[in-house]
């Protein structure tokens, strides 16, 4: 599969920072793939978004879009509007004075033929679902209306990808799991690759079919939401995406070998209760908290005791069905899940 972009040991200093906005990050994005940035604020994800979009210089390193240098010290800056990126604002960046209708057209700006143009509307306007809408002006819509025209404007000019800033930011949280699903339902539909910025991890597992997580300016992780969030390479990975358990244990190394003390990352719906712990690897705990979370209850047990003979005392969370009554004080035995 070609690639929409390739970005290779890209490197950004800021004047007076002491440490790196990015050091050495190489990323690459697949023709029809959605791939997601992931980190906290200062993690650099913003900056790695700028400078592909031609928005900011690096101080080393390669960017290629489309098989053509974009970017690198040896060779010209290809400027924005020539590098055929589509760009969605995190707030739309909607123009108030003109219609969806309009709105849309000013990216066909390039199209000169306005039967063309007025065919890639039709499209356009189709594939997003904006039927009906296309005479309403931007303060007429709803914040996923809006987010629809933005992605139409982007998508309209057939751009080699697009890039979303921060996409599900300003969205209505009751709303924000069906705008996920459209977003992606676009964008696979339309054909276009996709990198988006988002520092929601559940955005990222919603609609990503690659994650790149940055810490500091570096590269963690990158591969598929079930790898990252099933198999973290790193603790600051395993916790961005969610609640872990840190829980001690010991490694058996075999006959004649010494034993080493280590800890072992689990997320809590890893873990489940069970009555015959024979053969697996357990632990026994004491609930001391039991949290109503909705679709479940989330379980804090005390625990001293396990078959790794650990007798350190540590807190584990589990995540159990609301159907299954536990009492403060209730001693159960958990096992993890075989994934």
């Amino acid at each position: 599969m070609s690639k929409s972009l390739r970005v290779q040991d890209i490197t950004k200093i800021f004047p007076r920072a002491e440490n790196p906005a990015l050091d050495k990050v190489s990323i690459s994005l697949s023709d029809g793939d959605i791939m997601a940035l992931v980190g906290e604020s200062g993690s650099g994800k913003t900056t790695l978004l700028r400078i592909i979009a031609g928005l900011e210089n690096p101080d080393s390193g390669l960017v290629e879009i489309d098989g053509e240098i974009a970017w690198s010290s040896q060779t010209k800056t290809l400027l924005p509007e020539d590098r055929n990126i589509g760009f969605v604002f995190q707030d739309y960046a909607l123009f108030p004075h003109l219609t969806v209708k309009n709105n849309i057209l000013y990216g066909l700006h390039k199209i000169h033929q306005k039967s063309d143009r007025v065919e890639r509307l039709k499209e356009i306007i189709s594939l997003t679902g904006l039927e009906n809408l296309e005479h309403r002006f931007p303060h007429e819509l709803s914040g996923g209306q809006q987010q629809r025209v933005a992605l139409a404007r982007a998508l309209a000019p057939e751009p080699n990808f697009i890039l979303l800033d921060e996409p599900f930011s300003n969205l209505d949280p009751v709303r924000k799991d069906s705008l996920r699903d459209e977003l992606r339902s676009v964008v696979k539909e339309s054909g276009v690759s996709a990198l988006i910025v988002t520092h929601d991890t559940r955005d990222a597992l919603s609609v990503a079919d690659t994650l790149a997580v940055l810490k500091d300016g570096r590269l963690e992780q990158v591969g598929s939401p079930e790898r990252v969030y099933f198999h973290s390479t790193s603790e600051y990975t395993a916790s961005l995406f969610g609640k872990v358990n840190r829980i001690p244990c010991q490694l058996f190394k075999g006959e004649g070998a010494p034993n080493e003390s280590t800890d072992i990352l689990v997320r809590p719906a890893d873990l489940e209760i069970t009555k015959d712990p024979t053969g697996d690897v357990h632990i026994v705990g004491r609930v001391i908290a039991n949290n109503f979370r909705g679709d479940f209850h989330e379980v804090t047990l005390e625990c001293g005791e396990s078959v790794s003979k650990s007798d350190s005392v540590t807190h584990v969370s589990i995540y159990v069905s609301p159907e299954r009554k536990l009492q403060l004080g209730d001693t159960v035995t958990v096992r993890r899940l075989k994934r």
